[in-house]
């Protein structure tokens, strides 16, 4: 769709503050630019290796977004490239690929009433302003807000998003956890938000790697629903 200066403004209103784990930078990767590492590797995906630059958080990293507006709602949702996906202390290669492209979507019905999905693993955490707002099947969190702009802990190396550092984290087998903490790097993406449909990479929608690297933001699995489905925000607990 065409984003006039009205709805830009809003794509900058609701871009979001990732807050990451202190130890960040030593186990795995800040985000990293999409279209640098498809402009090397997207004619020839098999010497894509393994990567777990960056080390450093670059504020300059691009943030992608893409928007989908009708009448009852408008929803955002903010993409980042990192280059590898580690999870802590798991033994045989249990969470390690290539490549991760993870997300965080906003869903506005009313400049009162907002609901954030944020991707976790294969599914998403979910906040909600006001708190008790909902969508079926989840159980919402209240999110910590800065005017507009959400702030989101990243998980240590998978790069899963959760709404506070105090979320119950995801677990493989109930014994290698996502580490969430305080005290890491943050990073503002409103001073460099790129509309997905300005990039090279907008018409792939293959693997960003092998089989297991994850699928294109522009593949039919990542469709407007893939967060969840298209119905009105209900309570918690109805």
């Amino acid at each position: 769709m065409n984003i006039d200066d009205e709805l830009l403004q809003l794509v900058k209103e609701y871009s979001p503050v990732l807050r990451f784990h202190p130890d960040e930078g030593t186990h795995c990767c800040y985000p990293s630019d999409a279209e640098e590492t498809y402009t090397k590797y997207g004619g020839n995906w098999e010497s894509f290796s393994k990567d777990v630059s960056q080390k450093e958080l670059n504020p300059r990293t691009p943030c992608y977004f893409e928007v989908w507006r009708d009448a009852e709602l408008t929803q955002i949702r903010y993409w980042f490239w990192y280059r590898y996906n580690h999870f802590p202390k798991a033994t045989l290669g249990i969470g390690e690929h290539l490549g991760d492209w993870e997300h965080i979507e906003v869903r506005i019905y009313s400049p009162d009433e907002r609901i954030w999905l944020l991707s976790n693993h294969l599914t998403a955490g979910i906040a909600g302003d006001p708190a008790h707002l909902t969508l079926p099947d989840f159980k919402s969190e209240s999110p910590l807000l800065q005017e507009n702009q959400i702030h989101v802990w990243v998980a240590l190396g998978s790069h899963a998003h959760y709404v506070s550092p105090k979320s119950d984290p995801y677990c493989y087998k109930k014994v290698f956890c996502d580490k969430i903490a305080t005290g890491g790097k943050r990073w503002n993406t409103v001073a460099n938000l790129v509309a997905l449909s300005d990039t090279n990479f907008f018409t792939y929608s293959g693997r960003w790697g092998d089989s297991q690297a994850p699928r294109s933001p522009t593949n039919d699995y990542n469709n407007r629903w893939r967060n969840a489905q298209n119905v009105k925000p209900i309570e918690n607990g109805f």
